[in-house]
């Protein structure tokens, strides 16, 4: 999708758009806007981290960073994805077809490899068997429809009204037991029967052991359904345009074909495809009082402005003359990320960023280092020789104003 291609949703057609980069990136970092996105799915999140500002928001963040420390985050990629990722590929090796090579879909196979982080991040037991696995990732697919009904084509009603029918048989069968099992351990922590140690660090125990009086079980489930769906949304989401882009640039640059699986090039390529495809098409922000900013722009009290990440992450100004074209090699602006603003900015900058991208080595020890979820599963694929199926075309999500791929199909020959 080129810039040009990028269609504004019609509910924020008459809103004051801003597309420049750093015009974005000081609203995002102004304390004079609050949060103004969700706010036809808040039965999905209102309340939780996302939806709150100012002290509110810092307390709950600083409460829940302990879901993204440095040993978490090397748990969760070694010793959850990794082992997914070995089991699933071998689960594949045995539907090879009678030429030898094995066929799959791209979309399905990504909430796969990533619904062990999505429950252990939220803390949900019991999301093991292929049923239970099956079950677990479609309802997470069908609430994050609801979650995201304000950029649906479809009818939103009854978009948020399915989903939230799924989201009360989650609650039933992952949710409340889970929670059940963690108020349990957290009450024999509190009367001395149990280290701290000894519990586990995910969203539902963090909640449990800072308590607060005015919460209640319904923020609970809004916390938990919005933290199930955000951990592994942005790689569900542009794991499929990574994988485009790359094969495009082997084809084009075959010099590079034997960096498919060296992980420093991917971290690259991985960068560029975050900037050129950002998770959510728009985010809304509303001034909390009459703002001049930089650039002269007036933004009365109030008001509500919608941010355009495609055209700012792409802006010329910022990224070069071809800021529109993937180019793995491309230097990032002093100062600037490599994915520009995908993952936000300010107070409300993506508290689970590390989880994507990795993190670097801490104090030179190369074992604390991490390399993210997607450049782990591009080179699971690539090692196993992925390329898309001539025979099938990947189809785009019409459903949505998203950015997003619908199915992808590809074959694994080397499996």
């Amino acid at each position: 999708m080129d810039t040009q291609d990028f269609i504004i949703p019609p509910f924020v057609a008459r809103m004051p758009h801003v597309s420049d980069y750093a015009e974005i990136d000081e609203v995002l970092r102004s304390q004079d806007f609050r949060q103004g996105s969700h706010q036809h799915t808040g039965m999905f999140m209102g309340g939780s981290v996302i939806m709150l500002d100012g002290e509110d928001h810092r307390r709950r963040r600083q409460t829940l960073s302990a879901m993204f420390s440095r040993a978490a985050l090397q748990f969760y990629e070694n010793g959850t994805l990794v082992p997914t990722v070995r089991q699933t590929m071998e689960e594949l090796r045995q539907t090879r077809g009678p030429d030898g090579i094995v066929r799959t879909e791209l979309v399905n196979l990504v909430r796969i490899f990533l619904h062990r982080i999505s429950a252990l991040v939220t803390g949900i037991d019991n999301v093991t068997t292929m049923e239970e696995t099956e079950r677990f990732k479609d309802y997470i697919a069908v609430i994050g429809e609801g979650l995201t009904a304000e950029w649906t084509t479809l009818d939103r009603d009854q978009v948020i009204a399915h989903a939230m029918q799924v989201r009360e048989r989650m609650i039933a069968e992952f949710f409340l037991p889970s929670f059940e099992r963690r108020k349990a351990m957290v009450e024999e922590f509190r009367a001395g029967k149990r280290e701290r140690a000894d519990l586990p660090t995910d969203l539902l125990t963090l909640l449990l052991l800072n308590w607060e009086p005015d919460w209640t079980l319904d923020y609970i489930w809004r916390e938990a359904t919005f933290f199930a769906i955000a951990s592994t949304q942005t790689t569900t989401h542009n794991f499929p345009h990574l994988l485009v882009h790359l094969t495009e640039w082997f084809r084009d640059h075959p010099e590079d074909a034997h960096k498919a699986t060296d992980p420093d090039f991917l971290r690259l390529a991985e960068h560029e495809s975050l900037r050129m495809h950002q998770p959510a098409p728009t985010l809304l922000r509303i001034a909390t009082k009459d703002v001049v900013l930089s650039t002269g722009r007036k933004v009365a009290q109030g008001e509500c402005v919608a941010l355009l990440f495609t055209p700012a992450n792409r802006d010329k100004g910022v990224f070069g003359a071809d800021a529109h074209v993937f180019n793995p090699y491309r230097a990032a602006p002093h100062g600037q990320r490599p994915w520009g603003l995908t993952f936000g900015s300010g107070p409300h900058i993506c508290i689970g960023r590390p989880l994507v991208t990795g993190q670097s080595s801490q104090g030179g020890d190369d074992n604390s280092a991490t390399y993210g979820t997607m450049v782990r599963m591009t080179r699971a694929l690539y090692e196993a020789g992925v390329i898309l199926d001539p025979d099938h075309p990947p189809k785009r999500v019409t459903e949505s104003y998203y950015d997003a791929y619908s199915e992808m199909r590809i074959l694994l020959p080397k499996l």
